[in-house]
């Protein structure tokens, strides 16, 4: 079975500045969400220029519904992609109201009887009614952004391409956002591409997320394998969710670390008994325990609402992360000491 769509060992170049080389990913079938996350000036908005066909490709393939969009010998024009691109900043006009920049959305593509979806549904998912007869100047950066985000979402393209699409909504508005914009593209099957520099935003929204560092994908996977069992140590530092230690492997499901002792888990990489490694330790893995006889000193407390992050100092200087519910009777203060329950076991021991 054909991919819905697929971009084929394709060098992403702007201004003879390769951003991202020989890049290959696909989304597989009609409706599917993909996210791409890295860091500012990676490319990503690179990316989404040439698939929605603003800029040509010298290599590789661009395809959607098995029809080549671009190539070294093919450039369909944009207007006839129907692939519809949400910039990050406003790009309404601004001698048109809010209502009259969205209703072109609808314009754009009123022939597509397949995803039936109407004014007043979008208007009530991004609750910006109060604003359709203003016009862009007389509202704020992330109402424009919602606004252009309608806009698209009406013109009811094959491919929905989204660049920072709620960078600028107040967090009071955006976890209500994505939840109805994810069951939204589900109801309406509009596959779609985003990008985000939130990791929290692409797990929830993606079922694959893509990660791009030093002009490369390094990964492409679901979130939650991008997540626990991140790929290279490229991208667990670029995801920042835990500290790498040093460790000696022990046995085919145990390694010891000179501070922490025996860990045993299920190693997703084999090495060699004796091998050492680096093991990746996230704040879930490791249990607080007042009673264990491996008490680490307290360096930082985040409180998050429903937990807290402690930090914790090794006597060699390691600073491990641990995640406590924040109901847990015994909260600890900096400078206090926290017990690590043992004997250590991690599901996936993720070493490098």
């Amino acid at each position: 079975m054909n991919n819905f769509f697929e971009v084929q060992n394709v060098d992403f170049v702007v201004g003879g500045k390769t951003k991202v080389k020989n890049m290959s990913f696909s989304i597989e079938k009609e409706g599917d969400v993909i996210c791409l996350l890295g860091p500012s000036g990676i490319g990503k908005t690179t990316i989404l220029r040439a698939i929605a066909g603003l800029q040509k490709i010298k290599n590789g393939q661009i395809k959607l519904k098995g029809k080549v969009l671009s190539s070294d010998e093919v450039n369909i024009e944009p207007e006839n992609r129907n692939i519809s691109l949400a910039f990050q900043e406003n790009s309404l006009f601004p001698h048109y109201t809010v209502e009259k920049n969205i209703l072109l959305g609808a314009e754009k593509n009123s022939d597509n009887k397949e995803k039936q979806i109407t004014l007043k549904e979008i208007v009530d998912l991004l609750d910006i009614s109060h604003i359709l007869n203003q016009y862009p100047h007389q509202i704020s950066a992330g109402e424009a952004q919602r606004a252009s985000l309608a806009r698209s979402l009406l013109s009811k393209p094959d491919l929905l391409l989204l660049d920072e699409p709620l960078s600028n909504v107040d967090q009071s508005h955006k976890e209500d956002i994505q939840e109805k914009l994810k069951k939204m593209l589900s109801k309406l099957k509009i596959t779609t591409i985003i990008v985000t520099h939130d990791s929290y935003e692409a797990f929830y929204l993606g079922s694959k997320c893509g990660i791009i560092l030093n002009n490369q994908l390094k990964q492409y996977d679901d979130p939650y394998n991008v997540y626990h069992l991140p790929n290279s140590i490229e991208v667990v530092n670029f995801l920042n969710r835990g500290i790498l230690i040093p460790a000696k492997v022990t046995s085919p499901k145990s390694l010891e670390n000179e501070e922490l002792g025996t860990i045993t888990g299920n190693f997703v990489k084999q090495f060699p008994l004796g091998a050492d490694v680096k093991l990746l330790i996230q704040p879930e893995d490791l249990e607080h325990d007042d009673k264990s006889n491996l008490q680490l000193e307290v360096v930082d407390r985040k409180f998050r609402g429903t937990n807290f992050i402690y930090t914790l100092k090794t006597l060699k200087n390691l600073l491990i992360p641990v995640f406590v519910h924040s109901h847990h009777i015994h909260q600890h203060d900096v400078q206090e000491k926290f017990g690590i329950k043992r004997p250590i076991h991690i599901e996936h021991l993720v070493c490098f």
